[in-house]
């Protein structure tokens, strides 16, 4: 078995030292997809690489436009290139549970074929010491798929043109294997740690939609959709256990989660060169 992980990043030097090293206490290597970062990513990219020889493949990505489907299919074909028996996914805003290094490969031998791996999601909110857990948003109950065994059919691709949000692999119907129940560890997702961050990723999002998909969806809908993300009706946290973050105490100086979000200056720049006009109706959180 070789477990080769898929990561794209986009100007995450904010995280990226954590992430990218902790997945490597688990995977064999991984393929770390640069996207037109202007900040320490491909620096950082190429630290760990050094750490770590052999072990870190880094592609470049120019275009700045962001094609998810594209830079996921991009990355599959990098790992197999590399001998992938196994397809971890794991984004660069998140972190395996250090409760589950020990387990996580058994996880992956176990895997059927025509299965995806899917750990518990757990949004870190407003925090890295706490997570969302218990309420009845989604945030509190999703599932991340981030494994699969290989299989030549297998691929992502934009569908009807639309190029964002599909996480597990196209080419079979989702049939997903849950070992770990969600109270016991899973991927931590960071990107919610900051509220900052938060606002400004869903406002790119909503501003993005509009200009590459017009008429796709109004901007009402666009705004209900990214704005359920923020919503905290009947919010409930649940402490981060000691456990989950003890294993990666000497890798936390990498984590720098009050960081200025690069999203901002880009929401910025699109409200300059479309004009506000373009986006009426839009909810924009506040950012521009």
């Amino acid at each position: 078995m070789k477990i080769v992980c898929t990561m794209p990043a986009r100007n995450e030097d904010w995280i990226l030292g954590l992430s990218l090293r902790a997945v490597l206490g688990w995977a064999d290597s991984v393929v770390v997809l640069d996207h037109a970062s202007t900040d320490r990513t491909p620096d950082i990219i190429a630290e760990v690489s050094a750490e770590h020889p052999g072990r870190v493949i880094m592609l470049h990505e120019t275009d700045p436009c962001w094609a998810e489907m594209a830079h996921r299919q991009r990355l599959l074909e990098a790992a197999r290139a590399e001998g992938a028996t196994h397809i971890a996914i794991v984004d660069a805003d998140e972190v395996l549970t250090g409760n589950l290094l020990p387990h996580i490969r058994d996880a992956f031998t176990r895997l059927m074929p025509g299965a995806i791996l899917q750990l518990p999601w757990l949004m870190c909110w407003r925090s890295k010491d706490q997570y969302r857990n218990g309420d009845a948003s989604v945030w509190s109950q999703n599932w991340a798929s981030c494994g699969f065994v290989d299989a030549p059919h297998l691929h992502w691709r934009a569908r009807d043109g639309y190029d964002f949000h599909h996480r597990h692999p196209m080419g079979r119907e989702l049939s997903p294997a849950r070992p770990v129940a969600r109270v016991a560890g899973g991927i931590l997702h960071l990107q919610h740690a900051s509220w900052r961050r938060l606002l400004a990723k869903q406002c790119l999002y909503g501003l993005t939609e509009l200009i590459r998909w017009p008429g796709r969806k109004s901007a009402r809908e666009i705004s209900q959709m990214y704005g359920g993300t923020v919503n905290e009706d009947g919010i409930r946290y649940s402490p981060i256990p000691a456990a989950w973050w003890a294993p990666y105490a000497g890798l936390m100086q990498y984590l720098h989660v009050d960081a200025e979000p690069w999203q901002e200056a880009e929401c910025r720049r699109l409200m300059a060169e479309h004009g506000r006009e373009k986006f009426a109706g839009l909810n924009l959180f506040g950012v521009v």
